[in-house]
């Protein structure tokens, strides 16, 4: 890249890895992936994800997740257990709906200060943090991009 030209999102965030769906009943969801497709969860745990930052506040958000590692892109039934949390609040503000898509996931970026600024530019504010599974050391940044995209975009972090 030339050093005139502006730093696109498309620049950092270069591959989808994962899709987020939020849900009010996991073990329902998961029979259903064993009734349609004869699947079980490639890793299925409950998480405190204690120390997460939350709007400005650091919180614990317990969860329990269920992820599927089959279509070439993992996809991850989250059911939120406590009342504060990004998972909540999408279920909560889509009219308590059963199961709503909550994000799309790029990783391997190396740098989030750049994405955050990106999305600050664009209007975009984080709105979520919580430590990484997928890189120990790392963070996954939930940006608010409900608004524009019907859901959040998540950002994992290297080391």
């Amino acid at each position: 890249m030339r050093a005139d030209e502006a730093l696109k999102l498309t620049d950092v965030l270069t591959s989808v890895v994962q899709v987020g769906l939020v849900v009010a009943d996991l073990d329902a969801k998961m029979e259903g992936m064993r009734a349609v497709f004869g699947l079980e969860p490639d890793t299925l745990f409950e998480a405190a994800f204690a120390g997460t930052l939350y709007r400005g506040q650091v919180i614990d958000a317990p969860a329990r997740i269920a992820n599927y590692d089959y279509f070439g892109v993992q996809l991850e039934f989250i059911q939120p257990l406590g009342d504060t949390s990004i998972w909540r609040d999408f279920l909560n503000e889509t009219s308590g709906s059963k199961h709503a898509l909550h994000h799309v996931r790029f990783t391997d970026v190396e740098d989030n200060d750049v994405v955050t600024r990106l999305m600050q530019e664009r209007g975009i504010e984080r709105y979520q943090e919580v430590k990484s599974f997928v890189h120990p050391g790392g963070k996954g940044t939930y940006y608010d991009t409900v608004e524009q995209l019907g859901f959040f975009v998540e950002v994992v972090t290297k080391a």
